[in-house]
Formats: C-alpha cells, structure tokens, sequence
C-alpha cells in the first residue's frame, strides 16, 4: 500500500516547511505550534517570518520565539518594535521583557514614545522587568503620558529599578495624577 507523500515527515520539519505555506492561517498555526514545543532547531526560521506579509504570522512568530528563549532572536525582537502592526509591536514589547536581556532596553525605551498606548505600556512594565537604571529617564518622561495605564506602570517601572529611580519617583510626587502610584513604587523599594 502506498503512503500518501508527506505523512512521514518529521514533526519539526513539517512546521517548518509550513511556514512557508501560501495561506496565511497555517503559517500562523506552524508558528505557534513551533513556539510550544519550543523547538530551538526553528528559531532562524521563525526569524524570517518576522518578516512575513501578514500580522498575524509575525505575532506568532514573536509569540513562539519568546516561548523558546532563544536570545539569538533579540535583535529581530528589537526590531519588531517598529513593525507597522500594532499587535506585534505589543507582543514584541511583552517578550522582549520575558527573555530578560538588557540588549533590549535601548529599544524598549525607545517605544515608550509608540503611538499605541498599550505598546508603551508593555515597554514599561519590560523595562521594569528589565531593571536598568538607563531607563529611568525614558520612564520619568512618560509619567506625564495621557494614558492613566502608561502612567501607571511607568511608575511601578521606575518602582522596580529601584534606588537608581528614586529621585525621578521624589520629583513625580508632585503630581497628583500619579501621585498614589509613585508613592506605592516608592514604598516598595528596598
């Protein structure tokens, strides 16, 4: 009895070979498959779709090279800061605070001047992650966003760097609009 071609494919390469499928939805589902079983072997394909035409290909992408941890990715990551799709922008901002690499804050910060309120809130609440006392300016400057949430987690930011931030935290006690939050970020520094 014959096989039907294909069938025998590995698991891994098949997903891969998937991500070059012309419709969009099995790429997208090749991607986030390969995300959950985090197959390492994939990451430079998944790099590549970064670069995929649809949105929803290069979130998953995003999402299953943030699954595999493989920071070889940052970069493109960093750069996945400035796609046009908000959503990717968002997940990137999200991941790049989950891999725990301060590569990545020069470009996180970056994106706490995004036009999507919810992309410099997840650059926020990374660099928090993140840490670095390069953040603390970029962090104070936004404290006087629009955005209640931005605000918000730019503070709890600020609150996470720790000491470094305490003098940027003392000088946004001055204003009422954030002035709780400050006041919780700063409380809870060691």
């Amino acid at each position: 009895e014959k096989l039907i071609p294909g069938l025998n494919k590995n698991t891994s390469a098949a997903l891969v070979e998937s991500l070059k499928d012309r419709d969009p939805f099995d790429r997208a589902i090749s991607a986030e498959v390969l995300g959950r079983i985090k197959e390492k072997k994939s990451v430079q394909d998944l790099i590549s779709a970064l670069s995929d035409t649809s949105k929803y290909v290069r979130e998953k992408a995003v999402v299953a090279l943030g699954l595999i941890a493989d920071r070889s990715a940052v970069p493109s990551l960093m750069e996945a800061l400035r796609d046009e799709s908000e959503e990717v922008r968002v997940t990137a901002a999200g991941v790049l605070g989950h891999l725990k690499d301060r590569m990545a804050v020069p470009a996180l910060c970056e994106a706490l001047k995004d036009p999507s309120s919810v992309t410099r809130m997840k650059a926020a609440i990374s660099l928090g992650i993140l840490g670095s006392p390069i953040a603390v300016e970029p962090l104070f400057k936004i404290l006087s966003d629009d955005n209640e949430f931005v605000r918000r987690y730019a503070a709890e930011a600020l609150g996470r760097i720790g000491r470094p931030a305490v003098p940027a935290l003392l000088k946004a006690l001055k204003d009422e609009r954030i002035r709780a939050h400050v006041a919780q970020a700063i409380t809870n520094i060691k």
